[in-house]
């Protein structure tokens, strides 16, 4: 019999055997050193509202102002009625009321619904029964029982949502509720003040503007004791995400110390093997999730690298050097004599996207060869022999084996699978000139038969990977369309997945298990201010 924690898990996902967890208690102290002041500030919501349809939005419902907040105090609910509030951007927080009545007495509680949306269908459409594979106890809904009338409530769960609906499920016939002092305690490791003071993005193009600010706004709200991968659900520090979380945030809050506490935090579980867990839990203790992913082990080096040389901290990444090389040894265990991946060598998660059919030999060809030059720069950095040269040639000469000339791009498995990922990642690992390189992935992008990615985290690495080798315009061209259009759906944060071409797919079956506010996502602020900043500049000059 299969047992509880692979149930219902993907294939590529069971856990055959989790390997001891070695904890590194120096590391796990110098972490807990590093623990954030979380900052408070308290919002509160700016209408009442209903939904109506939109056949024209991807989202197709809108909200129409039904009330103003001042006229709340003034309506009063029974059995079977509802209110949807607006708080009118996303937060991150804790959630507190009055209830008010109005009648003869209270000869019964008050017996309510809470449902947190972060996007309007979260609130217009029934949560229950949800189809996905993923635990339904993230769904975002609460009931509560109230006994004594009049009385403040105080939700102790910390919710992530814009949008709030209240469900009178029962009262009694002599009595009705009203709903004052609605209010959110939101929290981040960003201040108010550390968000205000990053400056603005200086180009012309109010898009480009729009696609910054909502990136820092998710970032922002992901950012908590740790860099979570989603307030909404998980909640975890995910290695794979921290590296991009990290990267948009050295050039927006600088935030260096909630990085160097991430570092540690993974540095604390390294397993018998040397190995990395994909993910952590902060609380209630620190533990390490059972998840594997091998390309998120092997990511550990390149974001100490990019830890690094943001902050100037070397000292650091010299005492993270001997977890850097244990992280890499599953990665290269997959790689063969003469430099090639092979996905299939062991039994592990390759991961680099959600995209469904994925095959992971090449773009994990290209992902290993990105880290083991990443590592190699921070060896010469910090004055340490660079360990992977030799890995490196003959990577670099054995990627020519995924190269189809006749085709123009590089291919993948036995069936020689054309996606934007095999590209991507062989693009930014350098495996080819960089004219061939923009070639391939321009290529597979018009190729209808590609496979495209499904997430904002393997959209990233399309889109970096266009700027690293020429193609930039391409690159702002991608994010108009990609992180545009979550924009043009209606998204104040950026989400977990999006496909613009069907708005409600989701890589765990039904829509509500998503999360609309997720830390993979947030990179367009990195693209715009460090990877295409002197293109966009020059382009802004012309105009």
């Amino acid at each position: 019999m299969e047992d509880a924690q692979n149930a219902n898990v993907p294939a590529n996902q069971k856990v055959e055997r989790v390997p001891k967890t070695i904890r590194n208690e120096t590391f796990a102290l110098k972490a807990e050193a590093l623990k954030p002041t979380l900052h408070e500030w308290i919002d509160y919501p700016l209408s009442v509202v209903e939904f109506q349809p939109d056949p024209e939005a991807f989202f197709k419902c809108k909200a129409v102002q039904t009330h103003t907040i001042e006229e709340l105090s003034t309506l009063s609910y029974g059995k079977g009625d509802q209110v949807i509030l607006d708080f009118g951007s996303h937060r991150v927080g804790y959630l507190s009321f009055h209830v008010g009545v109005e009648g003869v007495n209270v000869d019964a509680p008050a017996r309510l619904r809470l449902t947190f949306g972060e996007i309007p269908y979260d609130v217009t459409e029934s949560l229950h029964p949800c189809n996905t594979w993923i635990s339904t106890s993230w769904i975002p809904d609460e009931i509560i029982n109230v006994d004594w009338l009049p009385t403040y409530v105080d939700m102790p769960r910390r919710y992530s949502f814009r949008y709030l609906k209240i469900e009178v499920i029962d009262t009694s016939p002599k009595y009705k509720v009203k709903f004052l002092d609605i209010k959110v305690r939101a929290v981040s490791a960003v201040s108010p003040l550390a968000a205000a003071a990053v400056p603005k993005l200086e180009v012309h193009d109010s898009e480009l503007v729009k696609i910054d600010r909502i990136s820092q706004v998710t970032l922002r709200d992901c950012m908590q004791m740790v860099f979570e991968d989603g307030p909404r659900r998980d909640r975890r520090l995910w290695l794979g995400d921290l590296r991009l979380q990290a990267l948009a945030n050295y050039c927006t809050f600088k935030d260096y110390a909630l990085v160097k506490r991430c570092l540690y935090l993974f540095a604390a579980l390294p397993r018998e093997d040397g190995s990395l867990p994909g993910c952590l839990f902060e609380k209630p203790k620190l533990a390490p999730a059972s998840d594997y992913i091998v390309d998120y082990d092997a990511l550990f080096g390149p974001t100490v690298y990019d830890y690094a040389v943001a902050s100037g901290d070397l000292e650091t990444a010299i005492e993270l050097w001997p977890t850097i090389l244990g992280s890499m040894r599953m990665a290269l265990a997959h790689v063969d004599e003469g430099g090639r991946f092979n996905s299939d060598a062991f039994s592990a998660w390759k991961f680099l996207d959600w995209s469904e059919g994925l095959d992971t030999n090449a773009g994990m060809h290209g992902l290993v060869l990105f880290c083991c030059k990443q590592i190699n720069s921070l060896a010469i950095l910090i004055e340490k022999d660079v360990p992977f040269a030799d890995v490196v040639s003959k990577m670099v000469l054995a990627a020519s084996a995924f190269y189809d000339e006749s085709l123009g791009v590089f291919v993948s498995g036995p069936t020689s699978q054309v996606s934007w990922s095999s590209q991507a990642w062989l693009g930014l690992a350098g495996a080819m000139d960089s004219q061939t390189c923009l070639k391939a992935i321009t290529t597979a992008m018009a190729d209808p038969k590609a496979v495209k990615p499904l997430t904002p985290y393997a959209f990233h690495h399309v889109a970096e990977s266009l700027a690293c080798n020429g193609g930039q315009e391409r690159c702002l061209e991608l994010m108009r369309e990609y992180w545009g259009g979550m924009v043009r759906a209606g998204a104040d944060t950026f989400w977990e997945c999006f496909d613009y071409e069907d708005s409600r797919r989701s890589p765990y079956g039904d829509c509500h298990n998503n999360s609309y506010c997720h830390a993979w996502s947030c990179t367009p602020s990195y693209l715009l201010r460090v990877v295409v900043k002197d293109f966009l500049q020059a382009a802004d000059r012309e105009q």
